[in-house]
């Protein structure tokens, strides 16, 4: 948007005019950021941890992180190569593949916390187990109970 990333003052005035607009238009607004490179990402970066000014944390309503766990991708990698694994490993295969930080939550008493997730590579969704189905959202129905419907409906088995 044309906003330098020291420009610190103009960032606060960007975010206070989303702010008006939200609400003088009663709507949510989702304002993707990036987070400062940490020391490893071995582990979750947090609200402080957002890139550019503080006001983009302070004035928001709702502060959400996603976090990636790539060392668990390593450990899985290793797996379905048929390397060893050893005990991190073991400990990193039983942790979540992503995780859903809600970080600032400005309405009330609300909940503050995370939501382990895990990426369906074929549907792109996130499921919150790893073995759980997807949904289908055109049949309205998990995938794995319109898989069955499809099959019983276009298979014909001899």
């Amino acid at each position: 948007c044309g906003i330098g990333d020291d420009d610190y003052n103009g960032q606060k005035a960007f975010v206070d005019a989303l702010c008006d607009f939200k609400n003088k238009t009663n709507s949510h607004i989702i304002l993707v950021t990036h987070s400062r490179k940490g020391d490893s990402e071995e582990k979750p970066t947090g609200k402080m941890d957002v890139k550019g000014s503080g006001a983009i944390t302070d004035l928001t309503d709702n502060l959400f992180i996603i976090w990636r766990n790539k060392a668990r991708e390593r450990a899985l990698q290793r797996v379905y190569a048929g390397e060893q694994i050893n005990d991190k490993d073991q400990q990193l295969l039983a942790a979540p593949a992503s995780v859903l930080m809600l970080e600032k939550q400005r309405n009330g008493e609300g909940w503050e916390g995370g939501v382990p997730l895990f990426l369906d590579e074929q549907s792109h969704q996130f499921l919150q187990t790893e073995d759980a189905s997807p949904y289908n959202y055109i049949a309205n129905m998990p995938k794995s109970e319109y898989d069955e419907a499809w099959r019983q409906e276009n298979v014909t088995e001899y």
